[in-house]
């Protein structure tokens, strides 16, 4: 198994080690951000425990039983069109950079574990752009 703390030789290592802590405080202040400043501005009519359970368990049937407002308004601000694509690159990059760290953990081959690596870098390419497309509505 891997060492709680990355070699101390590598700077990328460590850049990587760094930028999981930091995304990874970075994506809930951004989940606490966006649900308060959706109760502040109305856009949240209900009580907090069906906040929580919208926001934190989506769950379908806590879903479709509660009167959230639709999110297409809020979709069409250019503002939240780009946090939620930062967001989404943020937290993709987060998980692809800790799928990497388990490849090396259990791939001990190293041709096996480049072409993981690979098809990791090149799903993580998909998702981003495919968020991208989603969020900007561009086809």
């Amino acid at each position: 198994m891997r060492s709680r703390y990355p070699n101390p030789g590598s700077a990328l290592e460590y850049y990587l080690w760094l930028f999981v802590r930091l995304s990874a405080a970075l994506m809930l202040l951004a989940g606490a951000f966006g649900l308060a400043y959706a109760v502040v501005t109305g856009r949240m009519q209900t009580d907090v425990g069906a906040d929580y359970r919208w926001s934190f368990m989506p769950i379908r049937w806590h879903v479709q039983n509660s009167n959230i407002p639709e999110l297409v308004p809020a979709w069409s601000n250019p503002l939240w069109q780009v946090f939620g694509l930062v967001l989404i690159c943020i937290a993709a990059t987060h998980g692809a950079n800790g799928f990497r760290v388990i490849l090396e953990d259990y791939i001990h081959h190293p041709i096996t574990l480049l072409l993981a690596k690979g098809l990791v870098f090149v799903l993580l390419l998909f998702m981003l752009g495919t968020a991208a497309l989603i969020i900007f509505n561009i086809f």
